[in-house]
């Protein structure tokens, strides 16, 4: 592998590799059920989607080469920004790369930092609204609706990367 390279995917030759990373990158998988890409066209349509009327949202790709090798976005939701200044990144795809990982994660942050972000969760797709969180068990069963899905070795990726697990008892951040 070449060097990674992180791009905004800000055109509509861009947002459709954006869109169609995982499509690729799951065509073999058995478990993967491919949401709509009409449904994630209208989700990344930031001057339609009325999400957007209190987020901001940045698409980023990995590239080796010309090969989109993984994808992210950084998310700004001021409906959940304060008090803690918290930023999101979500849409997280990646092959089984640290580095590509990494680049990825390092651009989310960087945008949502630059931003006043002082810290960064997920994965949310874009929001608490719709899918959130990693798959960690059960790779091998049928998807329910709002399930999230990704293989085995993101749990990896990402705490390699810097973040660490959080979840909620009771209602409480642990």
């Amino acid at each position: 592998m070449g060097g990674v390279t992180v791009i905004g995917a800000d055109d509509g030759r861009t947002l459709r590799q954006f869109i169609e990373f995982p499509y690729q990158h799951y065509q073999r998988d058995p478990y993967w059920a491919p949401p709509l890409r009409i449904a994630q066209k209208d989700l990344l349509n930031q001057k339609k989607h009325p999400f957007y009327k209190h987020a901001e949202m940045q698409n980023f790709l990995a590239l080796d080469g010309s090969e989109v090798v993984g994808r992210i976005s950084a998310i700004l939701d001021r409906n959940q920004f304060a008090p803690d200044n918290l930023g999101f990144f979500g849409f997280f795809e990646a092959i089984d790369s640290q580095p590509v990982a990494d680049a990825l994660l390092r651009a989310a942050w960087d945008w949502l930092r630059a931003r006043g972000a002082a810290a960064m969760r997920g994965p949310v797709n874009p929001s608490t609204n719709y899918e959130c969180g990693l798959l960690v068990d059960g790779f091998d069963s049928s998807p329910f609706v709002m399930m999230t899905y990704n293989p085995p070795y993101y749990g990896g990726l990402l705490e390699r990367g810097g973040l660490k697990k959080i979840g909620f008892i009771n209602n409480n951040l642990y």
